[in-house]
């Protein structure tokens, strides 16, 4: 699962069983609720592994929505009482431009973008993890 953490939303994806494609993403709103309801998610689905978006500023360094990000990623580890869930982070700079771009493409309004920007950013998120991590497994896909 990747989370692609935000002030007012957050986007997260699921990946298949493989842990090679991103599957299905959404949007949840933030706000004090929201680590419940991921926990619920990786309780309910299986989840072994979640992947939290950091966006580095321009210099490549961790900024504010860095330091939220990671807190959100401590109080999710702080409900997985038995350490079943691994909480990792990996760099997310561009997947919410790119996401916008692709919605842009495809003619979408901007309404419409809003409501799931932040879910395919989490696909994204989630896809070049997972590419990342096959690769350096030596797996080869495809």
């Amino acid at each position: 699962m990747s989370i692609d953490y935000g002030l007012k939303r957050i986007g997260y994806s699921i990946s298949d069983r493989t842990a090679v494609i991103a599957g299905e993403s959404k949007t949840i709103p933030s706000g004090s609720g929201a680590v419940s309801v991921i926990y619920r998610l990786c309780r309910d689905e299986e989840v072994t592994n979640v992947v939290i978006g950091l966006a580095f500023n321009s210099r490549g360094e961790e900024g504010e929505m860095c330091r939220e990000a990671r807190k959100f990623g401590a109080a999710l580890d702080s409900l997985i009482k038995d350490g079943s869930v691994r909480i990792e982070y990996f760099d997310e700079t561009l997947t919410t431009a790119a996401s916008h771009k692709v919605l842009i493409e495809a003619n979408m309004s901007r309404k419409k973008r809003k409501d799931i920007v932040d879910g395919l950013a989490a696909k994204i998120l989630l896809q070049k993890y997972l590419d990342d991590f096959n690769m350096k497994a030596g797996r080869i896909i495809g």
